[in-house]
């Protein structure tokens, strides 16, 4: 969705990052087993608790996993096509003991892929949700820049990062690049 006034432009868009969302995907299946909750995806994708690391390192590795692929993101603003890196990242595998023999980290991102890509699945949902409202939410966007007189340069760009839940172990930081939301709290703020 784009929007344009007084020969200015300002490109926004929703994206559902896979990445970051995996991440989360992950830091719910450490919360199963160290924080003792019972939530999606739960417990059984992994064979032995073996095959996790301390929370302290996994905190730690999901924290540089994180600062980097939202560097990632930044850098990659103003290219034609910022989603272009979606594959599995050699990262993923430092979420998990390396001495595993199950192949964790592989065997997390085809069940998380599983869950992802189909036309049921939570991109589909996320995106279905939240395209429907980009418009309005745009015009906001526009009227709060207006009416607090910032300037907008031609070919500015701003993401909407859709996350399927709040992160517990990291605060994404939103920037003038990235917004950073959840689905519920788009879907609030659009109600609201």
């Amino acid at each position: 969705m784009s929007i344009s006034r007084k020969y200015q432009q300002l490109q926004i868009s929703n994206i559902s990052p896979m990445d970051m969302n995996f991440l989360l995907y992950i830091e719910n299946i450490y919360e199963c087993y160290f924080g003792r909750k019972e939530i999606f995806p739960g417990r059984y994708l992994i064979l032995d608790q073996q095959e996790l690391l301390e929370p302290e390192s996994f905190i730690v590795a999901l924290k540089a996993c994180w600062n980097t692929i939202v560097k990632e993101y930044e850098q990659q603003q103003f290219m034609d096509n910022p989603l272009d890196t979606l594959h599995f990242r050699d990262d993923y595998a430092s979420l998990f003991r390396n001495d595993s023999v199950f192949h964790t980290a592989e065997r997390v991102w085809n069940a998380f892929t599983l869950w992802w890509w189909p036309d049921y699945g939570i991109k589909a949902y996320m995106e279905k949700f939240t395209d429907q409202y980009m418009p309005e939410v745009t015009e906001q966007i526009y009227r709060g820049l207006y009416e607090k007189n910032i300037p907008i340069a031609k070919g500015n760009s701003l993401y909407i990062m859709l996350l399927f839940k709040q992160p517990i172990q990291i605060i994404p930081k939103s920037s003038n690049k990235l917004f950073f939301s959840t689905i519920d709290r788009f879907l609030y703020e659009c109600f609201a």
